[in-house]
């Protein structure tokens, strides 16, 4: 069956033309049947209240050979109904994680923790077979799509979805997934496709990703053939307005492997039910504290927590007088407010991995917290965003925009707040000014000696 699939998606591509998506080639691509999967147990045995079987089932083949995925599977050891379970997706140079899966576990989740397939760069030990996590299979269109890793990776975790979804003590309706990396790719690609799965969490994990990512070098030498396939075929932007189950988008303001604009431009582009946490000057790696966030939407969508996510919100920014603008963030938690902060960086859209993202401290009045900021700093602008931690784990942030020191047409001086930033090196329009005018074709241009923007409408 694979076979023939695999034949009939290459005759779907090479009978279609360049930039325009065949939706029938693109469902084959990435369709695999969901129903059943042949697994073995390895071994089983007790950790710590956890018991663990290490398991092999099959997924995808791969050059006409059998694919089969290692994994953990952990369940707590005293449970008295069905469980709700949680897929663990590793990222590049990743592997199946005993720990992190025996720690859930604990927390009263059944937890499938897999070698993604293949070996690859600092993944000797995987013991999963298939094709190898490496960039030029992660990135590769020939012969034809159904070669790229991603497709292969797909499969596995959807086979993975129904090894927990048949499991007797699992409830097969409170699945979640959540991804790290090329694995936070690989959950919204499943996401976007597996009905099955309840809630999601992506960490750093983008679509768009040629418009900004750390593979510019491959994409830039990708001839445009190639690169309109990976466009139409293979990156999760196909695939994130049927984002099925609520989901979590992590990331850090200084990721190198996904560029914020594309992380932002990503969430926006989910119409469902989502939430999005920004840590400030993090880049490329998962801390221990962004479990805890994780769990906290996994315990909300699984376990039907009763607090909800916190909601924040930027308000416009006010002129104080000469010398400061007043930034005030409104914010609703039903479990209560730990903390709120406000974190700017120098500069505009640009440097994002070496930007320094500084802490403001509120002062808070009815709900709605004010953050000060010395007009001076903001010579020509700034890039901001606030976030929110509440007494039960949840966390919000806004998408980050900037605050602009602009010289009006008519020689008066004020600030525009931008969108939220989408693009590398452009301040998004439309812009609004600091008494509310939105004003569409409005255009800047820097005037270095006074270290401000010249405002001026098309």
């Amino acid at each position: 069956m694979h076979h023939l699939r695999a034949a009939l998606v290459l005759v779907l591509f090479l009978s279609s033309a360049v930039g325009a998506v065949d939706q029938e080639a693109l469902k084959q691509l990435w369709d695999v049947p969901t129903n059943e999967v042949n697994f073995q147990l390895l071994r089983s045995y007790q950790k710590p209240g956890v018991k663990v079987q290490e398991i092999y089932y099959y997924s995808r083949s791969y050059n006409r050979q059998p694919v089969r995925i290692f994994g953990y599977y952990c369940q707590p050891l005293k449970t008295k109904a069905k469980l709700p379970a949680i897929l663990l997706s590793h990222g590049g140079g990743g592997s199946a994680s005993l720990i992190k899966s025996a720690e859930w576990a604990r927390r009263g989740y059944a937890v499938l923790s897999i070698d993604l397939p293949g070996k690859g760069e600092q993944r000797q030990g995987s013991r999963s077979t298939g094709p190898n996590m490496d960039v030029v299979n992660l990135l590769c269109t020939q012969p034809d799509p159904s070669y790229n890793y991603l497709v292969h990776a797909v499969a596995a975790a959807r086979y993975g979805i129904t090894f927990l979804a048949t499991r007797p003590e699992v409830d097969p309706d409170r699945i979640g997934m959540i991804g790290l990396s090329w694995g936070g790719v690989l959950t919204l690609l499943t996401n976007g496709q597996d009905k099955r799965l309840k809630a999601a969490v992506n960490i750093f994990g983008a679509g768009f990703i040629p418009e900004g990512c750390t593979w510019q070098d491959w994409f830039s030498q990708m001839p445009a053939e190639e690169k309109q396939r990976w466009n139409d075929y293979l990156d999760p932007k196909n695939f994130l307005p049927t984002q099925h189950a609520p989901i979590l988008f992590v990331t850090g303001t200084n990721d190198h492997c996904y560029y914020l604009t594309t992380f932002q431009k990503s969430f926006e582009h989910v119409p469902g039910e989502k939430a999005y946490y920004l840590i400030p000057n993090l880049r490329h790696r998962f801390l221990a504290s962004s479990s805890d966030p994780a769990l906290a939407w996994f315990d909300l969508k699984l376990k039907n927590a009763r607090a909800d996510f916190p909601a924040i919100e930027l308000l416009t920014p006010i002129h104080k007088g000469e010398s400061r603008v007043i930034i005030p963030v409104k914010v609703n938690s039903r479990a209560g407010v730990k903390s709120v902060r406000l974190y700017y960086a120098l500069g505009g859209p640009q440097q994002w991995t070496a930007k320094r993202w500084l802490e403001v401290i509120p002062h808070e009045e009815r709900g709605v917290y004010y953050f000060g900021l010395p007009a001076a700093r903001l010579k020509p602008d700034i890039l901001y965003f606030a976030s929110v931690v509440d007494r039960s784990g949840g966390v919000a942030s806004t998408l980050v925009r900037s605050l602009i020191n602009v010289k009006l047409e008519d020689g008066n001086k004020t600030f525009a707040v931008s969108s939220p930033i989408k693009t590398l090196y452009r301040n998004e329009p439309p812009f609004t000014l600091l008494n509310g005018l939105v004003i569409p074709g409005i255009r800047f241009q820097l005037i270095k000696s006074e270290q401000v923007y010249r405002a001026y409408t098309i």
